[in-house]
């Protein structure tokens, strides 16, 4: 993996509370914010096919 990027996202109240509900308990703190979402992305492309360039 290259550099990480920064980027911006607004999200529902209920997916950005669902998202650190989620991720304090699967990281038990919520630094892993970041890792969770890229995690997801990458399901997501995968599921849609799509290629992510490396």
């Amino acid at each position: 993996m290259g550099a990480m990027q920064k980027t911006t996202l607004t999200l529902s109240e209920s997916v950005a509370k669902t998202l650190k509900v989620y991720t304090v308990m699967s990281k038990s703190s919520l630094r892993g914010q970041s890792q969770v979402v890229e995690e997801a992305l990458r399901e997501f492309f995968e599921r849609h096919n799509v290629l992510i360039e490396e």
